[in-house]
């Protein structure tokens, strides 16, 4: 575990944290869309792809009068294909901080460990999925650099109509 500040600390993830990362998975999901329930499809997505090459990461939150440490914030990497020029580029599929503790840096750093895995496997790209709805990443996202590649559209309808 490296430390970044007093209280947080850096600390590589290990295939075997699939329960932990579905966990965090879960809890994005249940922050952005509270009107849905069920999110058990995640589980599937986790056993597909966490892999030794699909690192994790976490930042763990450790208060002064306690031994016990907490993980508040999460980055899993992976990578992805450019539809256009067919390179392959680096892909954020999930980051997370718990709400308690946004606001301290955590994601800008975890973006910044994961851009430093991207070039070490020698791609000049990092990408990542955002929800329309989730304007504070946006902004985040925004600021770091990242701008809009292309548009994912959906049209629903009732199967039984």
């Amino acid at each position: 575990m490296s430390p970044l500040s007093h209280h947080y600390y850096l600390k590589q993830g290990k295939t075997q944290d699939k329960a932990k990362l579905l966990k965090f998975m879960q809890l994005t999901y249940e922050e952005l869309f509270p009107e849905q329930s069920n999110f058990t499809h995640l589980s599937t997505t986790v056993e597909q792809y966490l892999s030794s090459k699909t690192p994790l990461w976490w930042i763990e939150y450790q208060s002064e009068n306690s031994t016990k440490s907490e993980q508040v914030a999460c980055l899993w990497m992976g990578t992805g294909v450019d539809q256009v020029s067919g390179d392959r580029y680096g892909h954020i599929f999930l980051i997370y901080v718990k709400p308690n503790h946004r606001r301290q840096g955590l994601a800008t750093i975890l973006i910044e460990k994961g851009q430093q895995w991207v070039q070490e496997q020698g791609y000049h790209q990092i990408g990542l999925q955002v929800f329309e709805r989730n304007q504070a990443a946006l902004k985040l996202y925004n600021k770091l650099g990242f701008s809009p590649q292309s548009y994912l559209m959906l049209k629903s309808w009732n199967i039984n109509e």
